[in-house]
C-alpha cells in the first residue's frame, strides 16, 4: 500500500468510515452563487462561469492536513480525469474550510498529491462557498471530506457519497468523455402580451418528437420558476426531431376577460378599430371556426356571466405561437426557446 506523508493506516480506515454515510434523499435546494479566485489566479463565478454554460460543478470540502482527504486524493483525481479533467461537462473544485489554508497552501497540496482540480484557498474566497453549508442552510454539514454536486439548473445535491458520485453527476445531464454527445441545457421562455403573468398551473410544456405522440415528457419548473431541461439526458432521452409544445390546462374563464374585450372585438368586426396584432385575431376566435364574428361575442358573454365554463369545439384556454418549437442541440452549451402564449378571449 502506498504511504502518504503524515498519514497512518488508522487514518485510512477513518477515511473509509467517514465517507460511507447513510444514503440520503436530496432536498430540493438551489445553490447560492459565489465568486472565487483559485490557486492558479483564475476567477470563477459559479453561475456565469460554469452553470450557465451547461456545466455540472462538483465540490469537495477539505483542508490541507485532513488525513481522510489525503487518503481520497488519488480516487478524487481519478474521478476528475474520468469526467474530462475540467474540459468537458464537469468542473471539479477542491474548497478548503480553514482560514489558515491560503491559495499557496492549496497549490502546494495539489502539487504534492498530483491533483488537477480547481483549488480554492481562504484568500481566494473559500468562505463564500463553505459558510452556508456550515450554517446548515442545506442541512447538516458533513465535515471533510464531503461532496456536493450542483446541476446546471442550480439544483444542489448534498451530501453525496463517494459510491454515488458518478451516478449523481450523470443525473444532472453530464456525460463522461466518449459516452456520447455533450448535452444541451435548454431553457423555455414563456412570453405573454405585455408581460402579463399566467396563473400557476394554467399551461404545461412538454418535449416530444415532431411526428410522434410519444414519448411526451413534461418540462417542470425548477426551483427558480424557470422551465429548463437537459437534452439529451436520462430524463429527456434523444429523440428524432425533438420539439417543445405547450398544452393548456387552465380554466376557460379568468378575471382578465371582461366587457372591454367584447367592445374591442365588436370594433374589430365592424372595421372601426381593427386588431393590430395577429394574436388578437386568434384570441378572439373562441368558437374555433377561424373567423371573428358575432358568434364569438356570444360565447364570451356567456363565459363572463358564468353560463358556460369552457369554450366550444375543444378550443383551449391558452394557445401558443408557434404551436411548437424545435430543439436544436448545442452540445455542452445552453440554448433558449421562446414560446409566446396568450389567453383566448382576452384581446386587450
Amino acid at each position: 500500500m502506498k504511504n502518504f506523508p503524515g498519514f497512518a493506516l488508522t487514518s485510512l480506515i477513518a477515511a473509509v468510515l467517514f465517507v460511507t454515510v447513510p444514503s440520503v434523499t436530496f432536498a430540493q435546494y438551489t445553490m447560492h452563487n459565489f465568486t472565487v479566485t483559485d490557486s492558479d489566479g483564475n476567477t470563477h463565478n459559479l453561475y456565469t462561469s460554469h452553470l450557465d454554460q451547461g456545466k455540472t460543478v462538483v465540490i469537495k470540502f477539505f483542508f490541507t492536513t485532513c488525513p481522510p482527504c489525503i487518503a481520497l486524493a488519488p480516487w478524487w483525481q481519478q474521478r476528475n480525469v474520468a469526467w474530462g479533467n475540467n474540459q468537458h461537462d464537469t468542473r471539479f473544485f477542491e474548497v478548503t474550510i480553514l482560514g489558515s489554508d491560503n491559495n499557496v497552501k492549496v497549490a502546494n497540496y495539489k502539487n504534492t498529491y498530483g491533483l488537477t482540480v480547481i483549488g480554492v484557498g481562504s484568500d481566494g474566497g473559500s468562505a463564500s462557498v463553505v459558510q452556508p453549508f456550515q450554517l446548515g442552510n442545506y442541512g447538516p454539514f458533513w465535515g471533510t471530506p464531503s461532496f456536493a454536486v450542483i446541476a446546471p439548473d442550480r439544483t444542489l445535491h448534498y451530501p453525496v457519497q463517494t459510491s454515488e458520485l458518478d451516478a449523481v453527476i450523470a443525473s444532472t445531464g453530464a456525460q463522461m468523455p466518449g459516452a456520447g454527445p455533450a448535452p444541451t441545457q435548454v431553457q423555455v421562455n414563456l412570453q405573454t402580451p405585455g408581460g402579463v403573468a399566467i396563473p400557476n398551473n394554467a399551461v404545461k410544456f412538454f418535449l416530444k418528437p415532431l411526428n410522434a405522440s410519444t414519448p411526451k415528457i413534461e418540462i417542470p419548473k425548477n426551483a427558480n420558476g424557470q422551465y429548463t431541461f437537459t437534452y439529451p439526458s436520462s430524463l429527456y432521452p434523444e429523440m428524432t426531431n425533438p420539439v417543445v409544445i405547450m398544452e393548456s390546462v387552465g380554466a376557460a374563464y379568468e378575471p382578465a376577460i371582461t366587457a372591454f374585450d367584447l367592445v374591442l372585438i365588436q370594433k374589430h368586426i365592424l372595421g372601426l378599430t381593427p386588431f393590430e396584432h395577429a394574436y388578437q385575431t386568434m384570441a378572439a376566435d373562441v368558437d374555433g371556426n377561424d373567423k371573428v364574428t358575432a358568434a364569438d361575442l356570444v360565447v364570451i358573454r356567456k363565459l363572463i356571466l358564468g353560463l358556460i365554463d369552457e369554450f366550444p369545439n375543444g378550443v383551449p384556454s391558452y394557445k401558443s405561437i408557434p404551436a411548437f418549437q424545435p430543439v436544436t442541440p448545442n452540445p455542452g452549451q445552453s440554448t433558449a426557446i421562446n414560446m409566446f402564449v396568450f389567453k383566448m378571449g382576452n384581446v386587450n
